[in-house]
Order: C-alpha cells, then structure tokens, then sequence
C-alpha cells in the first residue's frame, strides 16, 4: 500500500491537535478533553492500521520445497537423513526447505548457489539443531560459501587454514563462512567426527546464550556444572593422548563442544563405548522433543 493511503491519518491527527489550543482560549475544556480522547484513538489506530499493513508487505518467507530429486540426492549424499524414520525424514526436508528459505546463501564467484551447496548447509544447520526444541539459528542472516579455504582475516588463499568461522560480535555478527570443499568433505567421508558444517553450526548453538564459551543454552545451573566437569576431564584425555576425541577438542571449551557435538552427531555408538557419561549427558541434551 502506497504512503499516501495515510494521509487522511495524518490531516485529521494534525487538525484535532492544532484545534485543542483555541478551543481552551475559548474555555471550551470539556470539548478540548474530547478531542484529546479522538487524538489518541486516531493515534492508535493509525499504528494499528500501519502494523497490519506492514504484516501484509513482508510476509515470512515461504518454505522452499524439495523435489523428489532433491530427497533422493540427501539419501545419496546425507547419511543423516538416509539413517531417519519415514516421519522424522519429513521432518528434516521441512526444516532444511525452512533454513534455505530465511537465511541467505552467497556463494563466492558465482550468481546463484548451487542447490546442492544450500541443501548442504541446510542439512548441517538441522543436523546441528537435531532433537532439540527450538531451530531458530538465532540471529543469523547469510552463510557465504568460499570455494577454498581462507585466513584468519577472512580473505581468501588456497593455503589458508580455516575452513569455517561464526562470527561473534562486530559487522559480521550475523553471518558464518564455510569453505566449499570442506563443506562437501564432511558429508563425503562418514563416521570421521569431521564436519565443518555441523561443527560450525555447534558454534552457533553455543553463541545463543550470549558467549561461545562451550555451555549451550538451556542448561539448568546444576546440569552446567556436570557439563563443566565431564569436559574439562575429556579436554584433560585429549591433551593426554589418551581420547578417541579429535584433538582440536582440547584446545578450548568453545571447540571442545562444537567438536564434541559434531562427534556424538557423526558416531553416537563409538562415543558411547568410549566415553558413556559424556554421550549419556549429549543424548539426553539433543533429545529435549522426545
């Protein structure tokens, strides 16, 4: 609706209020109280009006839909999704049609992302949110896919040693990076406690509090200091030598869980032989919907 569908909101709102003035020279009180009253519903209606009609200019983006194609690609593709039930798997394409439809998706060198790189991303960010309650990715407004890796400072260079970031804080606060090949990677290879999408998005998990400090949200104060304890014992294996944990995990907590949480998601089975407190702690933590 145009602007000027609200002029009439606005002449009448400025002829009540210049009015209230002359009409109290005049003694008029009873009348200038009147028309005060018209001011404030005229007010409140006028922003009313202006809410649903903001409402009806920016809808919610719909939900891109998955082909049969595209469900057949993540059986081949995604052993995630190929491992769930008939329902759960209906439950995972709406999700990841949901994340592809709301965030953005910039892929670096070309016009328009390949629908298997956003499947890709969409899958990490649902595989990473799976079994809990809420998927909302907090504030996240644009992944950008890198064809390589990259440096620190977010330029590009083929002998770059970062292959994914979450930005905290700062102008890119809202957006993460992957590098494409490692993306790809980690679907590629199963069962490696390896995925940059998934351990990127664990880090968008433990942002939601407020800090990447390795304690995810939604933990009570007495499940907090349990989970403090089993992962300073676990980073302590790690520096040891003596965990199956990828060593990454031990060099902070913020890694430990993202690395930790990409392990129980890839190799539930193994972590649970290797270390059953922790898996026992991340089962009943990423089965909250159960």
């Amino acid at each position: 609706m145009k602007n000027k569908s609200f002029l009439p909101w606005i002449v009448l709102f400025l002829v009540c209020l210049s009015s209230i003035p002359v009409i109290l020279h005049f003694k008029g009180f009873t009348s200038a109280r009147i028309i005060g009253v018209i001011v404030v519903i005229s007010v409140v209606a006028a922003l009313w009006f202006w809410k649903i009609n903001s409402r009806k200019k920016s809808p919610r983006n719909n939900k891109v839909s998955l082909s049969v194609n595209d469900k057949h690609w993540m059986i081949e593709n995604i052993s995630f999704y190929k491992k769930l039930s008939k329902q759960d798997k209906v439950i995972f394409e709406d999700r990841v049609g949901i994340f592809i439809a709301d965030v953005t998706i910039t892929e670096i060198g070309k016009e328009k992302p390949e629908k298997e790189t956003c499947i890709y991303v969409g899958a990490s960010a649902v595989i990473a949110f799976w079994g809990l309650p809420y998927y909302n990715y907090g504030d996240l407004r644009e992944v950008l896919i890198y064809p390589t890796n990259f440096d620190m400072d977010n330029s590009l260079n083929k002998r770059g040693i970062v292959n994914g970031k979450v930005h905290h804080g700062g102008l890119m606060n809202n957006t993460m990076i992957l590098s494409l090949p490692a993306l790809e990677r980690g679907f590629q290879i199963d069962n490696d406690k390896h995925n940059v999408g998934v351990h990127e998005f664990a880090h968008l998990l433990d942002k939601s509090d407020g800090d990447i400090d390795g304690i995810p949200e939604y933990l009570g104060e007495e499940d907090k200091k349990l989970w403090v304890r089993l992962m300073k014992e676990a980073m302590d294996k790690i520096n040891a030598n003596e965990s199956t944990i990828p060593d990454y995990g031990g060099t902070s907590e913020a890694e430990f869980f993202a690395v930790i949480t990409t392990y129980y998601k890839e190799c539930p089975g193994l972590l649970k032989r290797k270390n059953r407190p922790l898996f026992e702690f991340l089962d009943e933590y990423y089965n909250q919907d159960n």
